[in-house]
């Protein structure tokens, strides 16, 4: 395991957790977007079958 110095620890670890940042935030963004739209397709339906009642 090479030596780091504390410079190169600190810019692996902010890299990495700018990384994993902005996966999670994509990943946030497509699940809550996606949601978004299929309750929109979904509330059409739901309209119509509360119109039964």
């Amino acid at each position: 395991m090479p030596h780091l110095s504390p410079m190169s620890w600190i810019f692996a670890i902010s890299t990495f957790w700018a990384a994993l940042t902005m996966l999670a935030s994509t990943l946030w963004w497509t699940k809550n977007h996606s949601f978004s739209s299929t309750l929109k397709n979904t509330s059409p339906t739901l309209d119509n079958s509360w119109k039964w009642f």
